[in-house]
C-alpha cells in the first residue's frame, strides 16, 4: 500500500500521477496530529509521500534519513524497508529542480526571494544554492525580511512562491505585487492548483516568464515512485504524465456570441469526455435569484455584471469541468484572470446571420452586428483558440476535442538579437512596426492555424541555444527561427538546431541576400528545412504554415 500523508488533503492528484506510474494502489492518508506517530510506526503501508504539516514531523520516527533530506531539514517520502525500518527522503528537491532545469532559466549570480519558511522551501533553497545563486532571501510574515519591508529587495531577479497563498479554493490572491521589483526575469510558483495563479498571471502580463508547480509535482512523484521501488524511470514518462495531468486538470471554457452554440456543444463535450457541464448563467441565475434577463430588466447590465463575475470565478476555478459562459463575458475585464487560471479558452464563432435574438435582451436592444464587431476583438484577445461554429454540433466539439488532446501543434518562434528593437531599429529596412506587433500577429495567426505558439527573443547566443535544447523535452513540433546577427556568425545555434532534430524553419524580414555579403551567409540556415526571406512579418506566417501542414 502506497499514499499521501497528510492533516488534510481534500482534492488530490497524486493518485492519478502514481496510477501512471505503476501498477500499485496509491491512497490518501487525512492524520490527525495526535496520531501521527502510530500511523508512521503501525500504519498499513508500504511507502508514503508527505506533505503540509508532517515534513518535519515525521523526521523523529525514521530509522535513517537520506543525506540530502538532513541538508534539506524535511522529508517528504518514507519508504518501509523489508526488514520493517523506516527510511526517508526529499523529492521535493528533485522536483524543483527538474522545474527549473526544464523552465531554462538561469540561476547563476542571480538575487532569489523565496516567498515561505516552511518545508516546500527548505527543498527550494537548497536547490537555488546549488545552481549558483548570488543571494537567497526568505520571505515570512515576521522576522528582519517580511511582507512589510519587502521592497528592501526590488532588486530581486528571481521570485520563488513556496506559501499556499492563491491556492485552490482561495484562488486568484498573490502573495506579493510584482510591479514593486524593477529587475524580475522569472516567477516560479509551486502551487500546481490552479496551474496558474495569481502570481503566474500576473506575471505574464508584464512579460515575465512564469511556471507553477505542475512540473514539480509530477517530478517529485517520479522521483518518490523510484525510491518505493528502487527503480528507474526515464523523464520521457514524465513529460507524458505532465502533459496528460494537465489537460485532465484543465476547464475547457466556450465563449462566442449569444446563440452561437456553446450550450449545445458543450453538453456534448462534457458527454464526451466525462467531465461535468457548468453554465455560468445558471450560475448567475442561482447567485441573483432570477434570470440574467429579468436582472438586466430590473437592475441593469452593471449588476449583472457583477453577478457574472461572482458566477465565473465560482465555477472557474474547479477543475476539469466544460463551462460555457454567457456572450458578454469578455466584456468585463475582471473575468479575464478568473478563466485564464485553469482553463482552456474555446471561442466559437458563428455567422451572425443565423444568430437568435429570442429573450436575449441585449442582443435586442442593441444591433446585433455592432455588438459582433465590439466583442469579436475580445473573444480573440481571450481565447486560446479559435473554431469556425457554423458545422454540426459534433463536427464543433470534434475538432475542439482534436485541438486540446495534442493534435495541436507546438511551434517555438525564437528571434535572435536587436528584434526586440523593431520600430526602432533601421525602419527603412526593417519598417515601422514594433515587436509587440509582431508577437500579437504571431498569436493571432496561431488561432487561425490552428496550433499552439510561443515567442522567445534574446541578445545573448547562450540563451537561444538553451531554449532549443528546451524544445526538445517540452513537446514542441517545430521551430520558425530568425537568429538575425547570429544568422552569419553562430556555429553553436546550427549546432543546436541539429542537436534537437525538431523540423525548423529560417525567417528573414529583410532580404539577407540583396544586403552585404557577410550576411549572405547562414549557419543556422544549414539545420532548415525551409527558409522565407525577406517577407517582413509575413515570413513567420510562411513558417508557421509550413510546420502545422508538415506531414
Amino acid at each position: 500500500m502506497y499514499g499521501l500523508l497528510g492533516e488534510k488533503l481534500g482534492h488530490s492528484f497524486s493518485p492519478q500521477i502514481h496510477s501512471m506510474l505503476g501498477d500499485y494502489e496509491y491512497r490518501l492518508f487525512e492524520v490527525k496530529k495526535n496520531k501521527l506517530e502510530e500511523f508512521i510506526k503501525h500504519g498499513d503501508w508500504n511507502g508514503i509521500n508527505v506533505t503540509i504539516p508532517y515534513k518535519k514531523e515525521v523526521m523523529p520516527y525514521l530509522d535513517e534519513i537520506s543525506e540530502n533530506a538532513k541538508k534539506i531539514g524535511s522529508v517528504n517520502t518514507v519508504v518501509r524497508r523489508s526488514d520493517g525500518t523506516l527510511f526517508g527522503d526529499n523529492t521535493d528537491y528533485y522536483g524543483f529542480y527538474y522545474t527549473v532545469k526544464r523552465s531554462g532559466i538561469n540561476f547563476g549570480g542571480k538575487k532569489v526571494l523565496v516567498l515561505g519558511t516552511g518545508g516546500a522551501s527548505l527543498a527550494v533553497k537548497a536547490v537555488i544554492a546549488d545552481l549558483g545563486a548570488r543571494e537567497t532571501v526568505s520571505i515570512s510574515r515576521s522576522g528582519e525580511n517580511n511582507y512589510q519591508n519587502i521592497k528592501n529587495h526590488a532588486d530581486a531577479d528571481i521570485i520563488v512562491n513556496t506559501t499556499p497563498v492563491g491556492m485552490y479554493p482561495k484562488n486568484l490572491v498573490s502573495p506579493v505585487k510584482l510591479t514593486d521589483f524593477t529587475h524580475l526575469t522569472a516567477v516560479f510558483d509551486i502551487i500546481y492548483n490552479p496551474q496558474k495563479t495569481k502570481l503566474v498571471l500576473d506575471a505574464e502580463k508584464l512579460d515575465i516568464p512564469a511556471f507553477s508547480g505542475l512540473s514539480m509535482l509530477v517530478a517529485q512523484a517520479k522521483r518518490a515512485s523510484e525510491i518505493f521501488f528502487d527503480r528507474a524511470i526515464d523523464d520521457s514518462i514524465t513529460e507524458k504524465i505532465l502533459k496528460k495531468v494537465s489537460t485532465d486538470m484543465k476547464n475547457i471554457v466556450l465563449v462566442g456570441m449569444p446563440g452561437s452554440g456553446k450550450t449545445s456543444v458543450g453538453t456534448f463535450l462534457a458527454e464526451k469526455t466525462g467531465r461535468e457541464f457548468l453554465d455560468t448563467d445558471e450560475e448567475s441565475e442561482h447567485i441573483g435569484g432570477t434570470t440574467p434577463a429579468a436582472v438586466i430588466k430590473k437592475y441593469g447590465e452593471k449588476t449583472f455584471r457583477k453577478i457574472e463575475n461572482e458566477a465565473v470565478c465560482d465555477l472557474c476555478k474547479l477543475s476539469g469541468k466544460v463551462i460555457a459562459t454567457g456572450g458578454g463575458v469578455v466584456t468585463n475585464e475582471d473575468n479575464f484572470d478568473a478563466v485564464r487560471q485553469n482553463s482552456v479558452v474555446v471561442f466559437i464563432n458563428r455567422d451572425i446571420s443565423v444568430l437568435p435574438t429570442d429573450n436575449r435582451p441585449l442582443s435586442q436592444a442593441n444591433s446585433l452586428e455592432d455588438m459582433y464587431k465590439f466583442r469579436l476583438p475580445l473573444y480573440r484577445e481571450f481565447c486560446d483558440f479559435e473554431v469556425d461554429g457554423n458545422g454540426t454540433v459534433e463536427e464543433v466539439a470534434t475538432e475542439i476535442l482534436e485541438r486540446i488532446d495534442g493534435k495541436m501543434r507546438k511551434i517555438l518562434v525564437i528571434n535572435g538579437p536587436n528584434i526586440n528593437m523593431l520600430g526602432i531599429r533601421e525602419p527603412k529596412i526593417y519598417g515601422k512596426q514594433n515587436y509587440k506587433t509582431l508577437t500579437d500577429s504571431i498569436g493571432e495567426w496561431a488561432k487561425e492555424l490552428g496550433c499552439e505558439v510561443e515567442c522567445f527573443q534574446s541578445n545573448h547566443e547562450g540563451d537561444i541555444v538553451d531554449r532549443i535544447q528546451k524544445a526538445y523535452f517540452d513537446g514542441t513540433y517545430g521551430i520558425v527561427i530568425n537568429p538575425a546577427a547570429y544568422t552569419h556568425t553562430s556555429v553553436a545555434i546550427l549546432d543546436a538546431l541539429k542537436a534537437v532534430g525538431l523540423p525548423a524553419v529560417e525567417i528573414h524580414i529583410s532580404d539577407i541576400n540583396e544586403r552585404e555579403a557577410f550576411r549572405h551567409i547562414s549557419y543556422a540556415g544549414l539545420a532548415c528545412e525551409e527558409h522565407y526571406i525577406g517577407l517582413g512579418f509575413e515570413g513567420y506566417k510562411k513558417g508557421m504554415e509550413y510546420l502545422v501542414n508538415r506531414e
